[in-house]
């Protein structure tokens, strides 16, 4: 006879938000990122909901009467059964209509790993693009994306409101020599969040409008300047918008004007800038925060400066240099900040030092 333990006493209603945490958990990415693919020697995430249906008599009941549970459907395979069936799925994926009918109609979590599948795997799942709610596409580099975004070019998503696109590789000089097709050519009206990691899409095509989150980490290459303001200009709701990327690049693709026109982020309440460096030179994220007006910014993360950078950074926007000038701050003008005239509202600075590790808060 098995032992109860404590868990056992747990009501279901809790089982339930406890498994659905887990059910959300991402899977491990390798944070050397980009020195180390992102996530092809990770092994592949189990399958939760199965893995919780096959612990006991009583989790196997609540897993099968909690639809929302079935939704996450991570669309990958084993190295080695990649390797073994190649552009043929076999029986790799059997379990995916259990997952479609079980989760009844709840919205759908897809990832699609393009790495270890074939692009026939898609058609498992296209039939009910209408109830995604989120969308990961991952791709072994930049260069292999051209080739899967018009298989997506049709889907109807209406309900779709998270979107990434994460890329295993990413070096300098990766890109994709052809034309970069839409992405989907069907409204988005949902869409608010959208993560590129090592990848860059058709800047003013769907569904890069309307967002109010916004991440570009390594994204290779930025658009021109009257096409990023284009773009921009068209989600104006845009809160949060986070980089991580070799600043040098990013200028050198906008080209901003020599009469120092910005762009108008005037919903913009959260920036974080993270300097990437592939040669050891001076990152100017003074100018590249001068692109952008933000008018109602709250919070500013500044990620792997250098002295020199925030010195920059600070002399052009008065903020506090350190600790001490932040003292100095407070004890003559109190919380009131208005004295920072560029950011009226600004409420938390973060500043992390490449080399001191240094971080500066308020």
């Amino acid at each position: 006879m098995r032992r109860e333990s404590s868990i056992d006493y747990l009501p279901n209603e809790i089982l339930e938000i406890i498994f659905d945490a887990g059910a959300r958990l991402s899977m491990a990415l390798d944070e050397r990122y980009p020195r180390q693919p992102l996530f092809s020697k990770a092994p592949v995430p189990p399958l939760f909901a199965i893995s919780i249906s096959q612990v006991c008599t009583r989790w196997r009941d609540i897993a099968i009467h909690t639809p929302p549970l079935w939704s996450f459907i991570h669309l990958s395979r084993s190295a080695s059964s990649h390797k073994r069936l190649k552009s043929h799925l076999g029986h790799s994926l059997d379990w995916v209509p259990m997952y479609l009918v079980r989760s009844a109609r709840s919205r759908l979590h897809v990832t699609l790993d393009t790495t270890r599948l074939p692009c026939a795997a898609l058609d498992l799942i296209c039939f009910y693009s209408n109830r995604w709610e989120s969308f990961t596409l991952q791709i072994a580099h930049v260069g292999s994306l051209s080739g899967i975004l018009p298989l997506l070019h049709p889907l109807r998503i209406p309900k779709l409101k998270s979107l990434k696109i994460v890329s295993d590789i990413y070096r300098e000089g990766i890109i994709s020599y052809t034309a970069m097709p839409l992405f989907f050519s069907t409204p988005t009206p949902k869409l608010t969040s959208v993560r590129l990691v090592g990848a860059y899409l058709d800047w003013n095509a769907t569904p890069l409008c309307n967002l109010t989150e916004l991440e570009l980490h390594l994204t290779s290459r930025w658009p021109a300047f009257a096409q990023l303001q284009e773009m921009l200009d068209a989600s104006p709701l845009l809160q949060r918008l986070i980089i991580r990327d070799e600043i040098t690049t990013i200028l050198r693709n906008i080209g901003q004007p020599k009469s120092k026109p910005t762009i108008g982020l005037q919903s913009l309440s959260y920036l974080e800038v993270e300097v990437y460096r592939i040669r050891d030179g001076h990152a100017d994220v003074a100018q590249l925060m001068g692109l952008f007006n933000m008018p109602v910014l709250e919070t500013l993360v500044l990620k792997e400066l250098k002295l020199g950078e925030w010195k920059d950074i600070s002399i052009r926007y008065g903020l506090p240099l350190n600790h001490r000038a932040l003292d100095v701050f407070e004890r003559v003008f109190g919380r009131n900040r208005t004295v920072f005239t560029t950011f009226p509202f600004l409420s938390t600075l973060a500043v992390t030092e490449s080399t001191m590790r240094r971080v500066i808060s308020y």
